[in-house]
Parts: structure tokens; sequence; C-alpha cells
């Protein structure tokens, strides 16, 4: 291992007076060129990383690698501008409040130190009803277990969780490719446990068939998606959030994951998120989405996509055929 010098280091002069004494004590024995003072650079400017982000440190500046992209029509992208902050002691006591528990100090039954406006509080329910419409667009509902949604390129699923549940309470997330025992094929498997609110108390929970798998100790969540997604390690880290709807007492695990392209200029319309899903299927030929893109593409495109479309069900239907032939002459 090669040797660290550190002779060079108390000749750093990292004060933000600017002040050049020290460089004119220094002026009697000559100039250093190894020493560099960076008191005339001021202050530090901080920076802050909203998400994850990679930093390149180069000879002259530093360099931030921007996020991959959201999707455009996700329902849990930020869309409205932040509230202005006041300066007062009150408002930044409740504001530190909301950041701690994540909620309002309305919600929390504390009175708030003024009335909101008649126009905020309508402007936060209709917020949360476009986002309530949002959480099946293009999808589906498995009845008291998930939403989904999806864009021509990525899918956003909804899981349904205690509303006592905090990011802590998610001890593992697991995203990776599995082998489907029943089908042979490759496939990205979730994983997901919640420390619930109720084990941390000692009390028991009670497990429902239709909801998630839950435990005295924790709420597990297991699914296989139906179709493939990109299981790059910057798109799977920091892939989900946790979101409240106070006026629906809703609590939610989010999601977002990227579509795998099946080929260039073609895009995967899901007719459901998980292989296990039943109620939230859907039709693929009357996604909003797909029908408006159609509609605004032309009569050209509308009749070339039928003709892909009748070729990919001939395919099909030849597949399975040869299929089921060969299982005849194996037995």
């Amino acid at each position: 291992m090669s040797r660290i010098d550190y002779s060079k280091w108390d000749k750093l002069d990292c004060s933000s007076s600017g002040s050049n004494s020290d460089d004119d004590d220094n002026g009697d024995e000559g100039h250093d060129p190894n020493h560099r003072s960076c008191g005339t650079r001021g202050a530090p400017r901080v920076t802050r990383l909203e998400y994850p982000s990679g930093v390149t440190l180069g000879p002259s500046q530093v360099q931030l690698t921007k996020a991959p992209p959201k999707a455009s029509v996700s329902p849990f992208n930020p869309s409205a501008p932040p509230a202005q902050q006041n300066t007062s002691e009150g408002s930044k006591t409740d504001a530190s409040q909301t950041e701690a528990s994540g909620r309002s100090p309305l919600l929390n039954g504390q009175p708030p130190h003024a009335p909101l406006p008649a126009a905020s509080i309508d402007a936060t329910d209709d917020d949360e009803d476009l986002l309530y419409e949002c959480l099946a667009r293009n999808g589906g509902r498995e009845g008291t277990q998930h939403w989904w949604s999806q864009t021509e390129d990525s899918a956003v699923v909804s899981f349904l969780i205690p509303w006592e549940t905090t990011a802590k309470m998610v001890t593992d997330f697991n995203l990776r490719e599995v082998k489907d025992e029943a089908s042979g094929q490759y496939r990205a498997q979730l994983d997901v446990t919640i420390q619930t609110a109720a084990s941390h108390s000692g009390t028991a929970v009670q497990s429902n068939e239709e909801d998630p798998v839950a435990t005295s100790a924790a709420m597990h969540l297991s699914r296989q998606f139906r179709y493939p997604v990109k299981l790059a390690e910057e798109l799977v880290e920091g892939c989900w959030q946790l979101h409240r709807m106070p006026h629906r007492h809703v609590r939610l695990l989010v999601i977002e994951v990227f579509k795998e392209p099946i080929g260039h200029g073609m895009t995967l319309w899901w007719d459901r998120c998980f292989v296990s899903d039943t109620a939230s299927v859907v039709d693929t030929q009357t996604i909003p989405d797909r029908v408006q893109r159609i509609a605004a593409a032309g009569p050209d495109a509308q009749e070339k996509a039928k003709q892909f479309r009748k070729v990919w069900d001939e395919a099909h239907d030849e597949f399975r055929r040869r299929v089921k032939a060969r299982k005849a002459r194996q037995s």
C-alpha cells in the first residue's frame, strides 16, 4: 500500500477571512508551489441532493449527474408549486412537526396557529381527488390490495398499507429476477417486509385473505411482475415512497418501475401488473392513453396498428398450435 504524504497539509489555509497576513509572512521564505490558499474563495457552497445523484470531481469544478427521468404522467410526481414558507417562529415549529411526523398539525390533533384558508382546503381536496383517480390510470384496482397504473414506458403500483406505517418500518425491499417454476420464464420478483405498528406494541395483527400476508411481527408483500421490467441498480434504488391521502385516511406504498422495451419504436401495454392479478385485468385495446395516441396519429397509423395486431395474433395462434401438436406427439 502506498504511503500518503501529509507534510503539506500544515501549509493549507482554509480560513474564510481572505487575509493575506500569512502570505506576507511566508514571502520571506520564498514561494512554495505546493502552498494553496482557499481563503479567497469565501464560504463553502452547499448543494442539497433531493434524490440519488452521481457527483464527479473534476480539476476545476464539481459536476452532478442527473437522476433517471421520471414518467411524464406519473400521479406521484409533484406538480403543484411549493407553499410559501413563513419565517415566523410559529411557522417554523409547524413545519418541523409536519416533517417529523409526516402529517400536518391539524391531522395530528394539534390546533394550528392560524386557520387554513378555505381556498387552500378546496385545492388540497381537488389534488387528492385527482391523485386518487390517477391511481388506476390505464390500469386497475386489485380489490383491497393495490392499484396499478401505466404509461408507455413505466408502471406505478400502489399497495394499501396501515395508516401508521413510516419509512423506517419498511425493513426489507427487494426487487430481483427469479425463474418461474410453472412457466420456466424469468420474471421480476418483488418482496417487501413492513414492521406493522401493532407488532411494535406487541398486539397480534389479524390476517385477511384479501389483504397482504400479515403476522404478529410484520406484513409481507410478495409479487411477480407479469411483464419484464428494468432491474438496473440505479433504477431500483429509491423507486418506492410512502404517500398519505388524509381525507380518505389511506396510506400507500408506491413503487415505480420502468418497462423493458420489446423493440425499437414499439410500446407494450400491460393487461395486468402481477401474475396473480385477476380483478384488475384490463383490455389493452381500450386503454385511454393508447386510444388517444392512435387517434392523434391519423388513419394511416390506425390501419398499421390493426395490421400489426392481426399478424401478432396469427403468430400466437400458430405458436399455440405447434405446442399442442408437440405435446400430442410426446404423449
